[in-house]
Protein backbone atom coordinates (compact mmCIF):
# COMPACT_ATOMS: atom_id res chain seq x y z
CA UNK A 1 0.00 0.00 0.00
CA UNK A 2 2.58 2.26 -0.98
CA UNK A 3 1.19 4.51 -3.43
CA UNK A 4 0.33 7.85 -2.45
CA UNK A 5 -2.83 9.85 -3.94
CA UNK A 6 -1.93 13.25 -4.58
CA UNK A 7 -3.82 16.29 -2.92
CA UNK A 8 -7.43 16.97 -3.87
CA UNK A 9 -7.87 19.27 -1.59
CA UNK A 10 -9.20 22.90 -3.51
CA UNK A 11 -6.41 25.68 -4.10
CA UNK A 12 -8.57 28.00 -3.02
CA UNK A 13 -7.98 26.38 0.61
CA UNK A 14 -4.16 26.55 0.16
CA UNK A 15 -4.08 28.97 3.07
CA UNK A 16 -2.45 28.75 6.46
CA UNK A 17 -5.27 28.69 8.83
CA UNK A 18 -8.17 25.93 8.16
CA UNK A 19 -11.60 26.14 9.78
CA UNK A 20 -13.02 22.56 10.64
CA UNK A 21 -16.72 22.60 9.97
CA UNK A 22 -18.62 22.71 13.02
CA UNK A 23 -19.89 19.61 15.09
CA UNK A 24 -23.37 19.33 15.10
CA UNK A 25 -24.25 17.37 18.36
CA UNK A 26 -28.27 16.78 17.50
CA UNK A 27 -29.11 15.43 13.81
CA UNK A 28 -33.05 14.37 14.23
CA UNK A 29 -32.84 12.75 10.94
CA UNK A 30 -29.85 10.27 12.70
CA UNK A 31 -31.71 8.91 15.02
CA UNK A 32 -33.26 5.91 13.56
CA UNK A 33 -29.42 5.30 11.32
CA UNK A 34 -27.86 5.07 14.55
CA UNK A 35 -30.48 2.74 15.96
CA UNK A 36 -29.55 0.12 12.84
CA UNK A 37 -26.07 0.95 13.13
CA UNK A 38 -26.01 0.09 17.48
CA UNK A 39 -28.50 -2.95 17.08
CA UNK A 40 -25.44 -4.72 14.60
CA UNK A 41 -23.72 -7.52 16.13
CA UNK A 42 -23.37 -10.42 13.40
CA UNK A 43 -19.56 -10.65 12.22
CA UNK A 44 -20.49 -10.10 8.57
CA UNK A 45 -22.58 -6.87 9.05
CA UNK A 46 -19.76 -5.64 11.74
CA UNK A 47 -16.80 -6.63 8.53
CA UNK A 48 -19.24 -4.87 6.24
CA UNK A 49 -20.15 -1.78 8.07
CA UNK A 50 -16.08 -1.42 8.72
CA UNK A 51 -15.51 -1.38 5.34
CA UNK A 52 -18.05 0.91 4.28
CA UNK A 53 -16.59 3.62 6.66
CA UNK A 54 -13.57 3.21 4.85
CA UNK A 55 -14.77 2.84 1.11
CA UNK A 56 -13.77 6.25 -0.76
CA UNK A 57 -17.62 6.65 -2.27
CA UNK A 58 -16.17 8.73 -5.02
CA UNK A 59 -14.38 5.32 -6.54
CA UNK A 60 -16.29 3.05 -8.33
CA UNK A 61 -14.11 -0.02 -8.14
CA UNK A 62 -13.62 0.36 -3.92
CA UNK A 63 -17.30 0.32 -4.05
CA UNK A 64 -17.57 -2.84 -6.19
CA UNK A 65 -15.17 -4.47 -3.66
CA UNK A 66 -17.65 -3.66 -1.12
CA UNK A 67 -20.67 -4.41 -3.08
CA UNK A 68 -18.91 -8.09 -3.83
CA UNK A 69 -18.00 -8.54 0.20
CA UNK A 70 -21.66 -8.06 1.57
CA UNK A 71 -23.29 -9.40 -1.67
CA UNK A 72 -24.78 -12.26 1.04
CA UNK A 73 -25.57 -9.58 3.80
CA UNK A 74 -29.31 -8.80 4.15
CA UNK A 75 -30.22 -5.23 3.50
CA UNK A 76 -26.58 -4.52 2.72
CA UNK A 77 -27.44 -1.40 0.91
CA UNK A 78 -29.30 -0.29 4.01
CA UNK A 79 -26.60 -0.86 5.75
CA UNK A 80 -23.98 1.09 3.33
CA UNK A 81 -26.63 3.72 2.88
CA UNK A 82 -26.88 4.58 7.04
CA UNK A 83 -23.25 4.86 6.95
CA UNK A 84 -22.92 7.17 4.16
CA UNK A 85 -24.93 9.54 6.29
CA UNK A 86 -22.55 9.86 9.12
CA UNK A 87 -20.51 13.05 9.28
CA UNK A 88 -17.00 13.24 9.84
CA UNK A 89 -16.96 13.58 13.66
CA UNK A 90 -19.20 10.10 13.09
CA UNK A 91 -17.47 8.03 11.21
CA UNK A 92 -14.07 7.14 13.26
CA UNK A 93 -15.85 6.34 16.74
CA UNK A 94 -17.78 3.66 14.91
CA UNK A 95 -14.81 2.42 13.25
CA UNK A 96 -13.14 2.12 16.63
CA UNK A 97 -16.73 0.36 17.78
CA UNK A 98 -17.19 -1.70 15.08
CA UNK A 99 -13.15 -2.99 15.05
CA UNK A 100 -13.25 -3.41 18.88
CA UNK A 101 -16.73 -5.74 18.34
CA UNK A 102 -14.83 -8.13 16.18
CA UNK A 103 -11.35 -8.10 18.20
CA UNK A 104 -12.78 -11.25 19.89
CA UNK A 105 -13.96 -12.93 16.93
CA UNK A 106 -11.38 -15.82 15.66
CA UNK A 107 -8.23 -15.01 13.37
CA UNK A 108 -9.90 -16.08 10.18
CA UNK A 109 -12.89 -13.45 10.43
CA UNK A 110 -10.73 -11.07 11.32
CA UNK A 111 -8.32 -12.08 8.64
CA UNK A 112 -10.91 -12.13 5.98
CA UNK A 113 -11.77 -8.21 6.66
CA UNK A 114 -7.74 -6.59 6.46
CA UNK A 115 -7.68 -8.86 3.45
CA UNK A 116 -11.04 -7.08 2.43
CA UNK A 117 -10.30 -3.90 3.30
CA UNK A 118 -6.46 -4.04 1.53
CA UNK A 119 -8.07 -5.05 -1.46
CA UNK A 120 -11.14 -2.36 -1.48
CA UNK A 121 -8.19 0.57 -0.59
CA UNK A 122 -5.85 -0.74 -3.55
CA UNK A 123 -8.76 -1.22 -5.79
CA UNK A 124 -8.11 2.06 -7.69
CA UNK A 125 -4.33 2.20 -7.20
CA UNK A 126 -4.53 5.38 -5.23
CA UNK A 127 -3.73 4.87 -1.78
CA UNK A 128 -3.27 8.04 0.36
CA UNK A 129 -1.46 8.95 3.44
CA UNK A 130 -4.81 8.55 5.74
CA UNK A 131 -5.83 5.42 3.54
CA UNK A 132 -2.57 3.95 5.13
CA UNK A 133 -3.30 4.98 8.59
CA UNK A 134 -6.59 4.04 8.87
CA UNK A 135 -5.60 0.76 7.51
CA UNK A 136 -2.46 0.19 10.56
CA UNK A 137 -4.95 1.31 12.68
CA UNK A 138 -7.93 -0.96 12.08
CA UNK A 139 -4.95 -4.23 12.31
CA UNK A 140 -3.91 -2.76 15.31
CA UNK A 141 -7.56 -2.48 16.95
CA UNK A 142 -8.49 -6.13 15.48
CA UNK A 143 -5.37 -7.19 17.43
CA UNK A 144 -7.34 -6.33 20.87
CA UNK A 145 -4.84 -3.02 20.90
CA UNK A 146 -1.94 -4.72 22.43
CA UNK A 147 1.41 -3.40 22.13
CA UNK A 148 4.37 -4.13 23.63
CA UNK A 149 5.11 -4.03 27.70
CA UNK A 150 5.69 -0.46 28.48
CA UNK A 151 9.44 1.21 29.40
CA UNK A 152 10.12 2.48 33.18
CA UNK A 153 8.08 5.55 33.09
CA UNK A 154 9.41 9.09 32.43
CA UNK A 155 7.34 11.94 31.07
CA UNK A 156 9.47 14.29 29.25
CA UNK A 157 10.36 14.35 25.76
CA UNK A 158 13.73 15.27 26.16
CA UNK A 159 14.95 12.04 27.67
CA UNK A 160 14.22 10.37 24.57
CA UNK A 161 17.81 8.30 23.06
CA UNK A 162 18.77 8.60 19.40
CA UNK A 163 16.92 5.54 17.98
CA UNK A 164 13.67 6.90 20.10
CA UNK A 165 13.99 10.46 18.92
CA UNK A 166 14.22 9.41 15.08
CA UNK A 167 11.05 7.22 15.10
CA UNK A 168 9.59 9.73 16.34
CA UNK A 169 10.83 12.27 13.83
CA UNK A 170 9.91 9.35 11.29
CA UNK A 171 6.59 8.84 12.24
CA UNK A 172 6.11 12.67 12.75
CA UNK A 173 7.34 13.00 8.71
CA UNK A 174 4.44 10.97 8.03
CA UNK A 175 1.89 12.67 10.19
CA UNK A 176 2.95 15.87 8.94
CA UNK A 177 0.90 15.44 5.34
CA UNK A 178 -2.26 15.14 7.21
CA UNK A 179 -1.71 17.21 10.00
CA UNK A 180 -2.64 20.61 10.36
CA UNK A 181 -4.57 19.90 7.25
CA UNK A 182 -3.80 17.49 4.38
CA UNK A 183 -0.52 18.44 2.10
CA UNK A 184 -1.39 22.76 2.74
CA UNK A 185 0.83 24.86 1.32
CA UNK A 186 1.50 28.50 1.49
CA UNK A 187 0.73 29.95 -2.00
CA UNK A 188 0.74 33.57 -1.22
CA UNK A 189 3.59 33.96 0.37
CA UNK A 190 6.27 31.67 -1.17
CA UNK A 191 6.78 29.61 2.59
CA UNK A 192 7.13 26.32 2.73
CA UNK A 193 4.27 23.60 3.48
CA UNK A 194 2.31 23.94 6.17
CA UNK A 195 3.17 20.64 6.82
CA UNK A 196 7.07 21.51 7.12
CA UNK A 197 5.86 24.35 9.28
CA UNK A 198 4.50 21.49 11.82
CA UNK A 199 7.30 18.52 11.20
CA UNK A 200 9.41 21.46 12.16
CA UNK A 201 7.85 22.32 15.42
CA UNK A 202 7.44 18.83 16.95
CA UNK A 203 10.70 17.65 16.41
CA UNK A 204 12.48 20.86 17.69
CA UNK A 205 13.92 18.83 20.41
CA UNK A 206 16.04 16.63 19.36
CA UNK A 207 17.38 19.28 16.91
CA UNK A 208 20.98 19.69 18.69
CA UNK A 209 20.90 16.14 19.18
CA UNK A 210 20.32 14.16 16.07
CA UNK A 211 20.08 14.74 12.23
CA UNK A 212 16.22 15.10 11.77
CA UNK A 213 14.89 13.18 9.31
CA UNK A 214 13.99 14.91 5.93
CA UNK A 215 9.75 15.49 5.99
CA UNK A 216 9.74 13.73 2.43
CA UNK A 217 11.05 10.66 0.82
CA UNK A 218 9.91 8.03 3.39
CA UNK A 219 7.90 4.93 2.70
CA UNK A 220 5.02 3.27 4.83
CA UNK A 221 7.44 0.26 6.45
CA UNK A 222 9.97 2.94 7.36
CA UNK A 223 6.82 4.47 9.17
CA UNK A 224 5.33 1.38 10.51
CA UNK A 225 9.17 0.30 12.48
CA UNK A 226 9.04 3.76 13.70
CA UNK A 227 5.58 3.33 14.83
CA UNK A 228 6.51 -0.17 16.48
CA UNK A 229 9.35 1.58 18.20
CA UNK A 230 6.97 4.33 19.83
CA UNK A 231 4.62 1.45 21.27
CA UNK A 232 7.15 0.80 23.77
CA UNK A 233 7.58 4.30 25.10
CA UNK A 234 6.60 5.03 28.66
CA UNK A 235 2.94 5.14 29.14
CA UNK A 236 3.59 8.52 30.61
CA UNK A 237 5.11 9.98 27.54
CA UNK A 238 2.73 8.91 24.95
CA UNK A 239 -0.26 11.63 25.75
CA UNK A 240 3.44 14.19 26.17
CA UNK A 241 4.01 13.25 22.45
CA UNK A 242 0.41 13.27 21.41
CA UNK A 243 -0.25 16.83 23.53
CA UNK A 244 2.65 18.13 21.35
CA UNK A 245 1.38 16.92 18.12
CA UNK A 246 -1.88 18.63 18.57
CA UNK A 247 -0.63 22.13 20.37
CA UNK A 248 1.13 22.45 17.37
CA UNK A 249 -1.51 21.81 14.82
CA UNK A 250 -3.64 24.21 16.92
CA UNK A 251 -1.35 27.08 16.14
CA UNK A 252 -2.01 26.09 12.69
CA UNK A 253 -5.55 26.32 13.26
CA UNK A 254 -8.54 29.01 12.97
CA UNK A 255 -10.99 28.03 15.21
CA UNK A 256 -11.32 25.60 18.17
CA UNK A 257 -11.43 22.69 16.15
CA UNK A 258 -8.94 21.01 13.69
CA UNK A 259 -9.18 19.96 10.11
CA UNK A 260 -11.09 17.11 9.78
CA UNK A 261 -8.30 14.61 8.57
CA UNK A 262 -5.94 16.61 11.03
CA UNK A 263 -8.32 15.29 13.51
CA UNK A 264 -8.38 11.57 12.34
CA UNK A 265 -5.26 11.83 11.98
CA UNK A 266 -4.09 12.41 15.60
CA UNK A 267 -7.08 10.35 17.11
CA UNK A 268 -6.12 7.18 14.91
CA UNK A 269 -2.73 8.31 16.17
CA UNK A 270 -3.63 7.85 20.13
CA UNK A 271 -5.39 4.36 19.15
CA UNK A 272 -1.93 3.18 17.49
CA UNK A 273 -0.16 4.48 20.65
CA UNK A 274 -2.88 3.20 23.40
CA UNK A 275 -3.24 6.76 24.30
CA UNK A 276 -5.42 9.00 25.90
CA UNK A 277 -7.20 11.31 23.28
CA UNK A 278 -6.57 15.73 24.32
CA UNK A 279 -9.61 16.70 25.39
CA UNK A 280 -9.60 19.68 22.78
CA UNK A 281 -9.90 16.60 20.54
CA UNK A 282 -11.92 14.60 22.01
CA UNK A 283 -14.75 17.24 21.42
CA UNK A 284 -14.71 17.22 17.77
CA UNK A 285 -16.47 13.52 17.82
CA UNK A 286 -19.61 12.25 19.33
CA UNK A 287 -18.82 9.39 20.45
CA UNK A 288 -20.65 5.64 19.74
CA UNK A 289 -23.75 5.27 22.55
CA UNK A 290 -23.65 1.65 24.22
CA UNK A 291 -26.56 -0.37 23.55
CA UNK A 292 -29.63 -0.05 26.11
CA UNK A 293 -30.45 -3.15 27.72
Amino acid sequence: MSTLMPSTLPRSANLVHVRAPRVDRSDPALREPLARLTAIGEPLACQAAVMALLVNPQSLRERAVWDEFAHELPLARRLYDDIALLPSHRRLPWLEHFARALASHPVAVRHALIDATRRMMTADGLVSHLDQLRWIALRHLLAGSAVAPPAPANSELESLDADQARSVCLYAAFLSHLVPAPELTLDLTGYEAVGQQWYDTVTAAWEARIERPARLGHDIDATLRALRLLQTLPWLLRPVLVRSWFDAARALTEGPALHAVAADALRLSCVLLDSPVPPELAQQYIEVDPPRH
